[in-house]
Protein backbone atom coordinates (compact mmCIF):
# COMPACT_ATOMS: atom_id res chain seq x y z
CA UNK A 1 0.00 0.00 0.00
CA UNK A 2 1.43 3.30 -0.97
CA UNK A 3 2.52 5.66 2.01
CA UNK A 4 2.09 9.66 1.33
CA UNK A 5 5.13 11.83 2.53
CA UNK A 6 3.80 15.55 2.63
CA UNK A 7 5.97 18.53 2.59
CA UNK A 8 3.83 20.45 4.62
CA UNK A 9 6.47 22.83 7.04
CA UNK A 10 3.50 24.26 9.06
CA UNK A 11 3.37 21.32 11.50
CA UNK A 12 7.22 21.38 11.99
CA UNK A 13 6.52 21.11 15.60
CA UNK A 14 6.88 18.82 18.70
CA UNK A 15 4.85 16.57 19.53
CA UNK A 16 3.68 18.33 22.97
CA UNK A 17 3.35 21.66 20.35
CA UNK A 18 1.71 19.93 18.52
CA UNK A 19 -0.91 18.96 21.00
CA UNK A 20 -1.19 22.00 22.10
CA UNK A 21 -1.66 23.88 18.82
CA UNK A 22 -4.55 21.41 17.63
CA UNK A 23 -6.23 21.92 20.95
CA UNK A 24 -6.43 25.97 20.18
CA UNK A 25 -7.34 25.26 16.83
CA UNK A 26 -10.07 23.90 17.65
CA UNK A 27 -11.26 25.65 20.71
CA UNK A 28 -10.42 29.03 19.22
CA UNK A 29 -11.27 29.75 15.23
CA UNK A 30 -9.56 33.54 15.83
CA UNK A 31 -6.45 31.95 16.79
CA UNK A 32 -2.96 31.93 14.68
CA UNK A 33 -3.05 28.16 15.72
CA UNK A 34 -6.73 28.00 13.82
CA UNK A 35 -5.52 30.05 11.01
CA UNK A 36 -2.62 27.38 10.75
CA UNK A 37 -4.60 24.63 10.73
CA UNK A 38 -6.35 25.87 8.07
CA UNK A 39 -4.32 26.83 5.41
CA UNK A 40 -2.85 23.57 5.86
CA UNK A 41 -6.15 21.62 5.26
CA UNK A 42 -6.64 24.45 2.43
CA UNK A 43 -3.26 23.06 1.06
CA UNK A 44 -3.62 19.64 1.00
CA UNK A 45 -6.77 20.04 -1.03
CA UNK A 46 -5.79 22.00 -3.31
CA UNK A 47 -2.99 19.90 -3.84
CA UNK A 48 -5.57 16.76 -4.60
CA UNK A 49 -7.75 19.09 -6.71
CA UNK A 50 -6.01 17.84 -10.08
CA UNK A 51 -8.33 20.25 -12.45
CA UNK A 52 -7.97 23.26 -10.56
CA UNK A 53 -10.82 23.62 -10.18
CA UNK A 54 -12.21 24.05 -6.31
CA UNK A 55 -13.50 20.31 -6.28
CA UNK A 56 -11.65 17.21 -5.19
CA UNK A 57 -12.84 13.91 -7.27
CA UNK A 58 -13.26 10.37 -6.52
CA UNK A 59 -10.23 9.64 -7.99
CA UNK A 60 -7.81 12.06 -5.94
CA UNK A 61 -9.75 11.40 -2.54
CA UNK A 62 -7.52 8.65 -1.34
CA UNK A 63 -4.55 11.34 -1.65
CA UNK A 64 -5.66 13.98 0.09
CA UNK A 65 -6.97 11.47 3.15
CA UNK A 66 -3.38 10.04 3.16
CA UNK A 67 -1.68 13.65 3.07
CA UNK A 68 -4.38 14.62 6.33
CA UNK A 69 -3.66 11.24 8.22
CA UNK A 70 0.48 11.55 7.79
CA UNK A 71 0.65 14.31 10.45
CA UNK A 72 -1.38 12.54 12.98
CA UNK A 73 0.45 9.68 11.83
CA UNK A 74 3.96 11.56 12.28
CA UNK A 75 3.28 12.23 16.29
CA UNK A 76 1.53 8.98 16.89
CA UNK A 77 -1.88 9.53 16.70
CA UNK A 78 -3.04 7.86 14.29
CA UNK A 79 -2.60 4.42 12.58
CA UNK A 80 -1.01 3.34 9.42
CA UNK A 81 -2.67 1.71 6.14
CA UNK A 82 -1.23 -1.36 7.16
CA UNK A 83 -2.85 -1.78 10.66
CA UNK A 84 -5.98 -0.24 9.45
CA UNK A 85 -6.81 -2.42 5.86
CA UNK A 86 -5.96 -5.39 4.74
CA UNK A 87 -5.97 -5.33 1.83
CA UNK A 88 -6.45 -2.43 -0.72
CA UNK A 89 -10.14 -3.26 -1.21
CA UNK A 90 -11.00 -2.94 2.38
CA UNK A 91 -9.05 0.43 1.90
CA UNK A 92 -11.18 1.39 -1.23
CA UNK A 93 -14.48 0.60 0.81
CA UNK A 94 -13.53 2.58 3.63
CA UNK A 95 -12.65 5.61 1.32
CA UNK A 96 -15.83 5.42 -0.95
CA UNK A 97 -18.04 4.96 2.97
CA UNK A 98 -15.85 8.30 3.84
CA UNK A 99 -16.29 10.04 0.20
CA UNK A 100 -20.02 9.31 0.94
CA UNK A 101 -20.02 11.17 4.64
CA UNK A 102 -18.44 14.17 3.31
CA UNK A 103 -20.23 14.89 -0.22
CA UNK A 104 -23.05 16.22 1.94
CA UNK A 105 -24.68 17.82 -1.02
CA UNK A 106 -24.26 14.32 -3.29
CA UNK A 107 -22.47 15.71 -6.44
CA UNK A 108 -20.10 13.04 -6.56
CA UNK A 109 -17.41 15.46 -5.66
CA UNK A 110 -15.90 17.05 -2.57
CA UNK A 111 -15.85 20.72 -1.80
CA UNK A 112 -13.54 23.12 0.39
CA UNK A 113 -16.11 23.70 2.65
CA UNK A 114 -17.19 20.03 2.87
CA UNK A 115 -13.85 19.09 3.81
CA UNK A 116 -13.05 21.50 5.97
CA UNK A 117 -16.10 20.44 8.48
CA UNK A 118 -15.54 17.13 8.00
CA UNK A 119 -11.89 18.00 9.08
CA UNK A 120 -12.67 19.89 11.89
CA UNK A 121 -15.08 17.89 13.15
CA UNK A 122 -12.97 14.89 13.28
CA UNK A 123 -9.62 16.74 14.83
CA UNK A 124 -11.79 18.22 17.34
CA UNK A 125 -12.75 14.70 18.42
CA UNK A 126 -9.62 13.20 18.62
CA UNK A 127 -8.28 16.58 20.11
CA UNK A 128 -10.74 15.85 23.01
CA UNK A 129 -9.22 12.63 23.81
CA UNK A 130 -5.61 13.59 23.74
CA UNK A 131 -4.63 14.70 27.24
CA UNK A 132 -3.39 18.07 27.58
CA UNK A 133 0.10 18.88 28.25
CA UNK A 134 0.85 18.05 31.73
CA UNK A 135 3.22 20.53 32.65
CA UNK A 136 1.96 23.69 30.77
CA UNK A 137 -1.41 23.22 31.47
CA UNK A 138 -2.45 21.46 34.25
CA UNK A 139 0.84 19.65 36.17
CA UNK A 140 1.79 20.41 39.48
CA UNK A 141 3.53 23.18 41.34
CA UNK A 142 6.55 20.18 41.25
CA UNK A 143 5.86 19.02 38.04
CA UNK A 144 6.19 22.47 36.93
CA UNK A 145 9.51 23.96 38.85
CA UNK A 146 11.18 20.41 37.74
CA UNK A 147 10.02 20.78 34.64
CA UNK A 148 11.60 24.25 34.41
CA UNK A 149 14.61 23.40 35.68
CA UNK A 150 15.38 21.11 32.05
CA UNK A 151 13.60 23.82 29.89
CA UNK A 152 16.21 26.50 30.77
CA UNK A 153 19.13 24.28 29.74
CA UNK A 154 19.68 24.64 25.82
CA UNK A 155 19.56 21.10 23.68
CA UNK A 156 17.01 19.07 26.01
CA UNK A 157 13.55 18.18 25.03
CA UNK A 158 12.19 20.13 27.60
CA UNK A 159 13.89 23.85 25.97
CA UNK A 160 12.83 23.11 22.62
CA UNK A 161 8.64 22.45 23.78
CA UNK A 162 9.55 25.68 26.01
CA UNK A 163 10.75 27.48 22.77
CA UNK A 164 7.87 26.42 20.83
CA UNK A 165 5.40 27.44 23.69
CA UNK A 166 7.18 31.07 23.93
CA UNK A 167 7.16 31.71 20.11
CA UNK A 168 3.33 30.09 19.99
CA UNK A 169 2.68 33.65 22.72
CA UNK A 170 4.81 35.85 20.71
CA UNK A 171 3.11 35.06 17.47
CA UNK A 172 -0.80 35.55 19.09
CA UNK A 173 0.31 39.01 20.83
CA UNK A 174 1.99 39.81 17.17
CA UNK A 175 -1.25 41.31 15.83
CA UNK A 176 0.56 42.69 12.67
CA UNK A 177 2.20 39.83 11.80
CA UNK A 178 5.65 42.11 11.45
CA UNK A 179 7.97 39.82 13.86
CA UNK A 180 7.54 42.41 16.87
CA UNK A 181 5.35 43.07 19.78
CA UNK A 182 4.72 46.54 20.61
CA UNK A 183 4.40 48.13 24.79
CA UNK A 184 1.24 48.12 24.49
CA UNK A 185 1.37 43.85 23.62
CA UNK A 186 3.75 43.12 26.44
CA UNK A 187 1.20 43.23 28.82
CA UNK A 188 -0.85 40.63 27.40
CA UNK A 189 1.51 38.24 26.52
CA UNK A 190 3.01 38.91 30.28
CA UNK A 191 -0.26 37.83 32.00
CA UNK A 192 -0.30 34.68 29.06
CA UNK A 193 3.19 33.76 30.32
CA UNK A 194 1.92 34.04 34.38
CA UNK A 195 -0.40 32.15 34.20
CA UNK A 196 0.39 29.02 35.26
CA UNK A 197 2.56 30.02 37.94
CA UNK A 198 -0.51 32.11 39.34
CA UNK A 199 -2.46 28.89 39.13
CA UNK A 200 0.05 27.12 41.16
CA UNK A 201 0.80 30.26 43.43
CA UNK A 202 4.49 30.66 42.50
CA UNK A 203 5.84 33.30 43.49
CA UNK A 204 8.69 35.57 41.80
CA UNK A 205 11.69 35.60 44.24
CA UNK A 206 12.41 39.65 42.69
CA UNK A 207 11.59 41.85 45.01
CA UNK A 208 9.19 44.72 42.98
CA UNK A 209 7.78 41.75 40.61
CA UNK A 210 4.50 42.44 41.42
CA UNK A 211 2.94 40.21 38.40
CA UNK A 212 0.29 39.19 41.04
CA UNK A 213 -0.37 42.84 42.45
CA UNK A 214 -4.49 43.65 42.37
CA UNK A 215 -3.72 47.51 41.42
CA UNK A 216 -3.72 47.50 37.59
CA UNK A 217 -1.87 50.89 37.89
CA UNK A 218 0.52 49.76 39.73
CA UNK A 219 0.75 46.09 37.22
CA UNK A 220 1.20 48.42 34.31
CA UNK A 221 3.50 50.97 35.71
CA UNK A 222 5.91 47.84 36.27
CA UNK A 223 5.11 46.04 33.05
CA UNK A 224 6.19 49.41 31.40
CA UNK A 225 9.54 49.66 33.19
CA UNK A 226 10.23 45.81 32.36
CA UNK A 227 9.57 46.06 28.68
CA UNK A 228 11.80 49.33 28.32
CA UNK A 229 14.67 47.46 30.18
CA UNK A 230 14.77 44.64 28.29
CA UNK A 231 14.22 46.74 24.92
CA UNK A 232 18.40 47.28 24.50
CA UNK A 233 17.17 49.03 21.40
CA UNK A 234 15.09 51.60 23.00
CA UNK A 235 12.97 51.33 20.07
CA UNK A 236 9.48 49.99 22.17
CA UNK A 237 9.68 47.26 19.73
CA UNK A 238 10.43 43.79 21.06
CA UNK A 239 11.80 41.08 18.69
CA UNK A 240 10.98 37.39 19.23
CA UNK A 241 15.05 36.62 20.38
CA UNK A 242 14.29 39.41 23.08
CA UNK A 243 11.23 37.98 24.18
CA UNK A 244 12.31 34.23 24.60
CA UNK A 245 15.91 35.78 26.11
CA UNK A 246 13.78 37.86 28.18
CA UNK A 247 11.27 34.90 29.42
CA UNK A 248 13.93 32.26 29.51
CA UNK A 249 16.83 34.36 31.40
CA UNK A 250 14.42 36.99 33.48
CA UNK A 251 11.68 34.67 34.22
CA UNK A 252 11.86 31.06 34.26
CA UNK A 253 15.43 30.98 35.92
CA UNK A 254 14.74 33.01 38.45
CA UNK A 255 11.56 30.76 39.31
CA UNK A 256 14.26 27.90 40.07
CA UNK A 257 17.18 29.71 42.22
Amino acid sequence: MSTVTTNITGFNKSKEDFIWSIKRATSDRKSDAHAELYHCLLKMFIDADTNKDGLVSKASFSKLIDMAASIPRMYGYAPTDADLYKTEGEKEKAMQNMFDSMDLKNTGVVTFDEWYRFCMENIAAKAATIEAHPILDHGNKVEYLQFLKTAVKPGTPEHVEMFWYLTELFTESDSNKDGIITKRAFANIMDKLFETPMKLAIVHPDEGLHMYEEDEEKKAAFQDTLFKANNPRGDEKMTLDEWISFAMEKVFKKFIQ
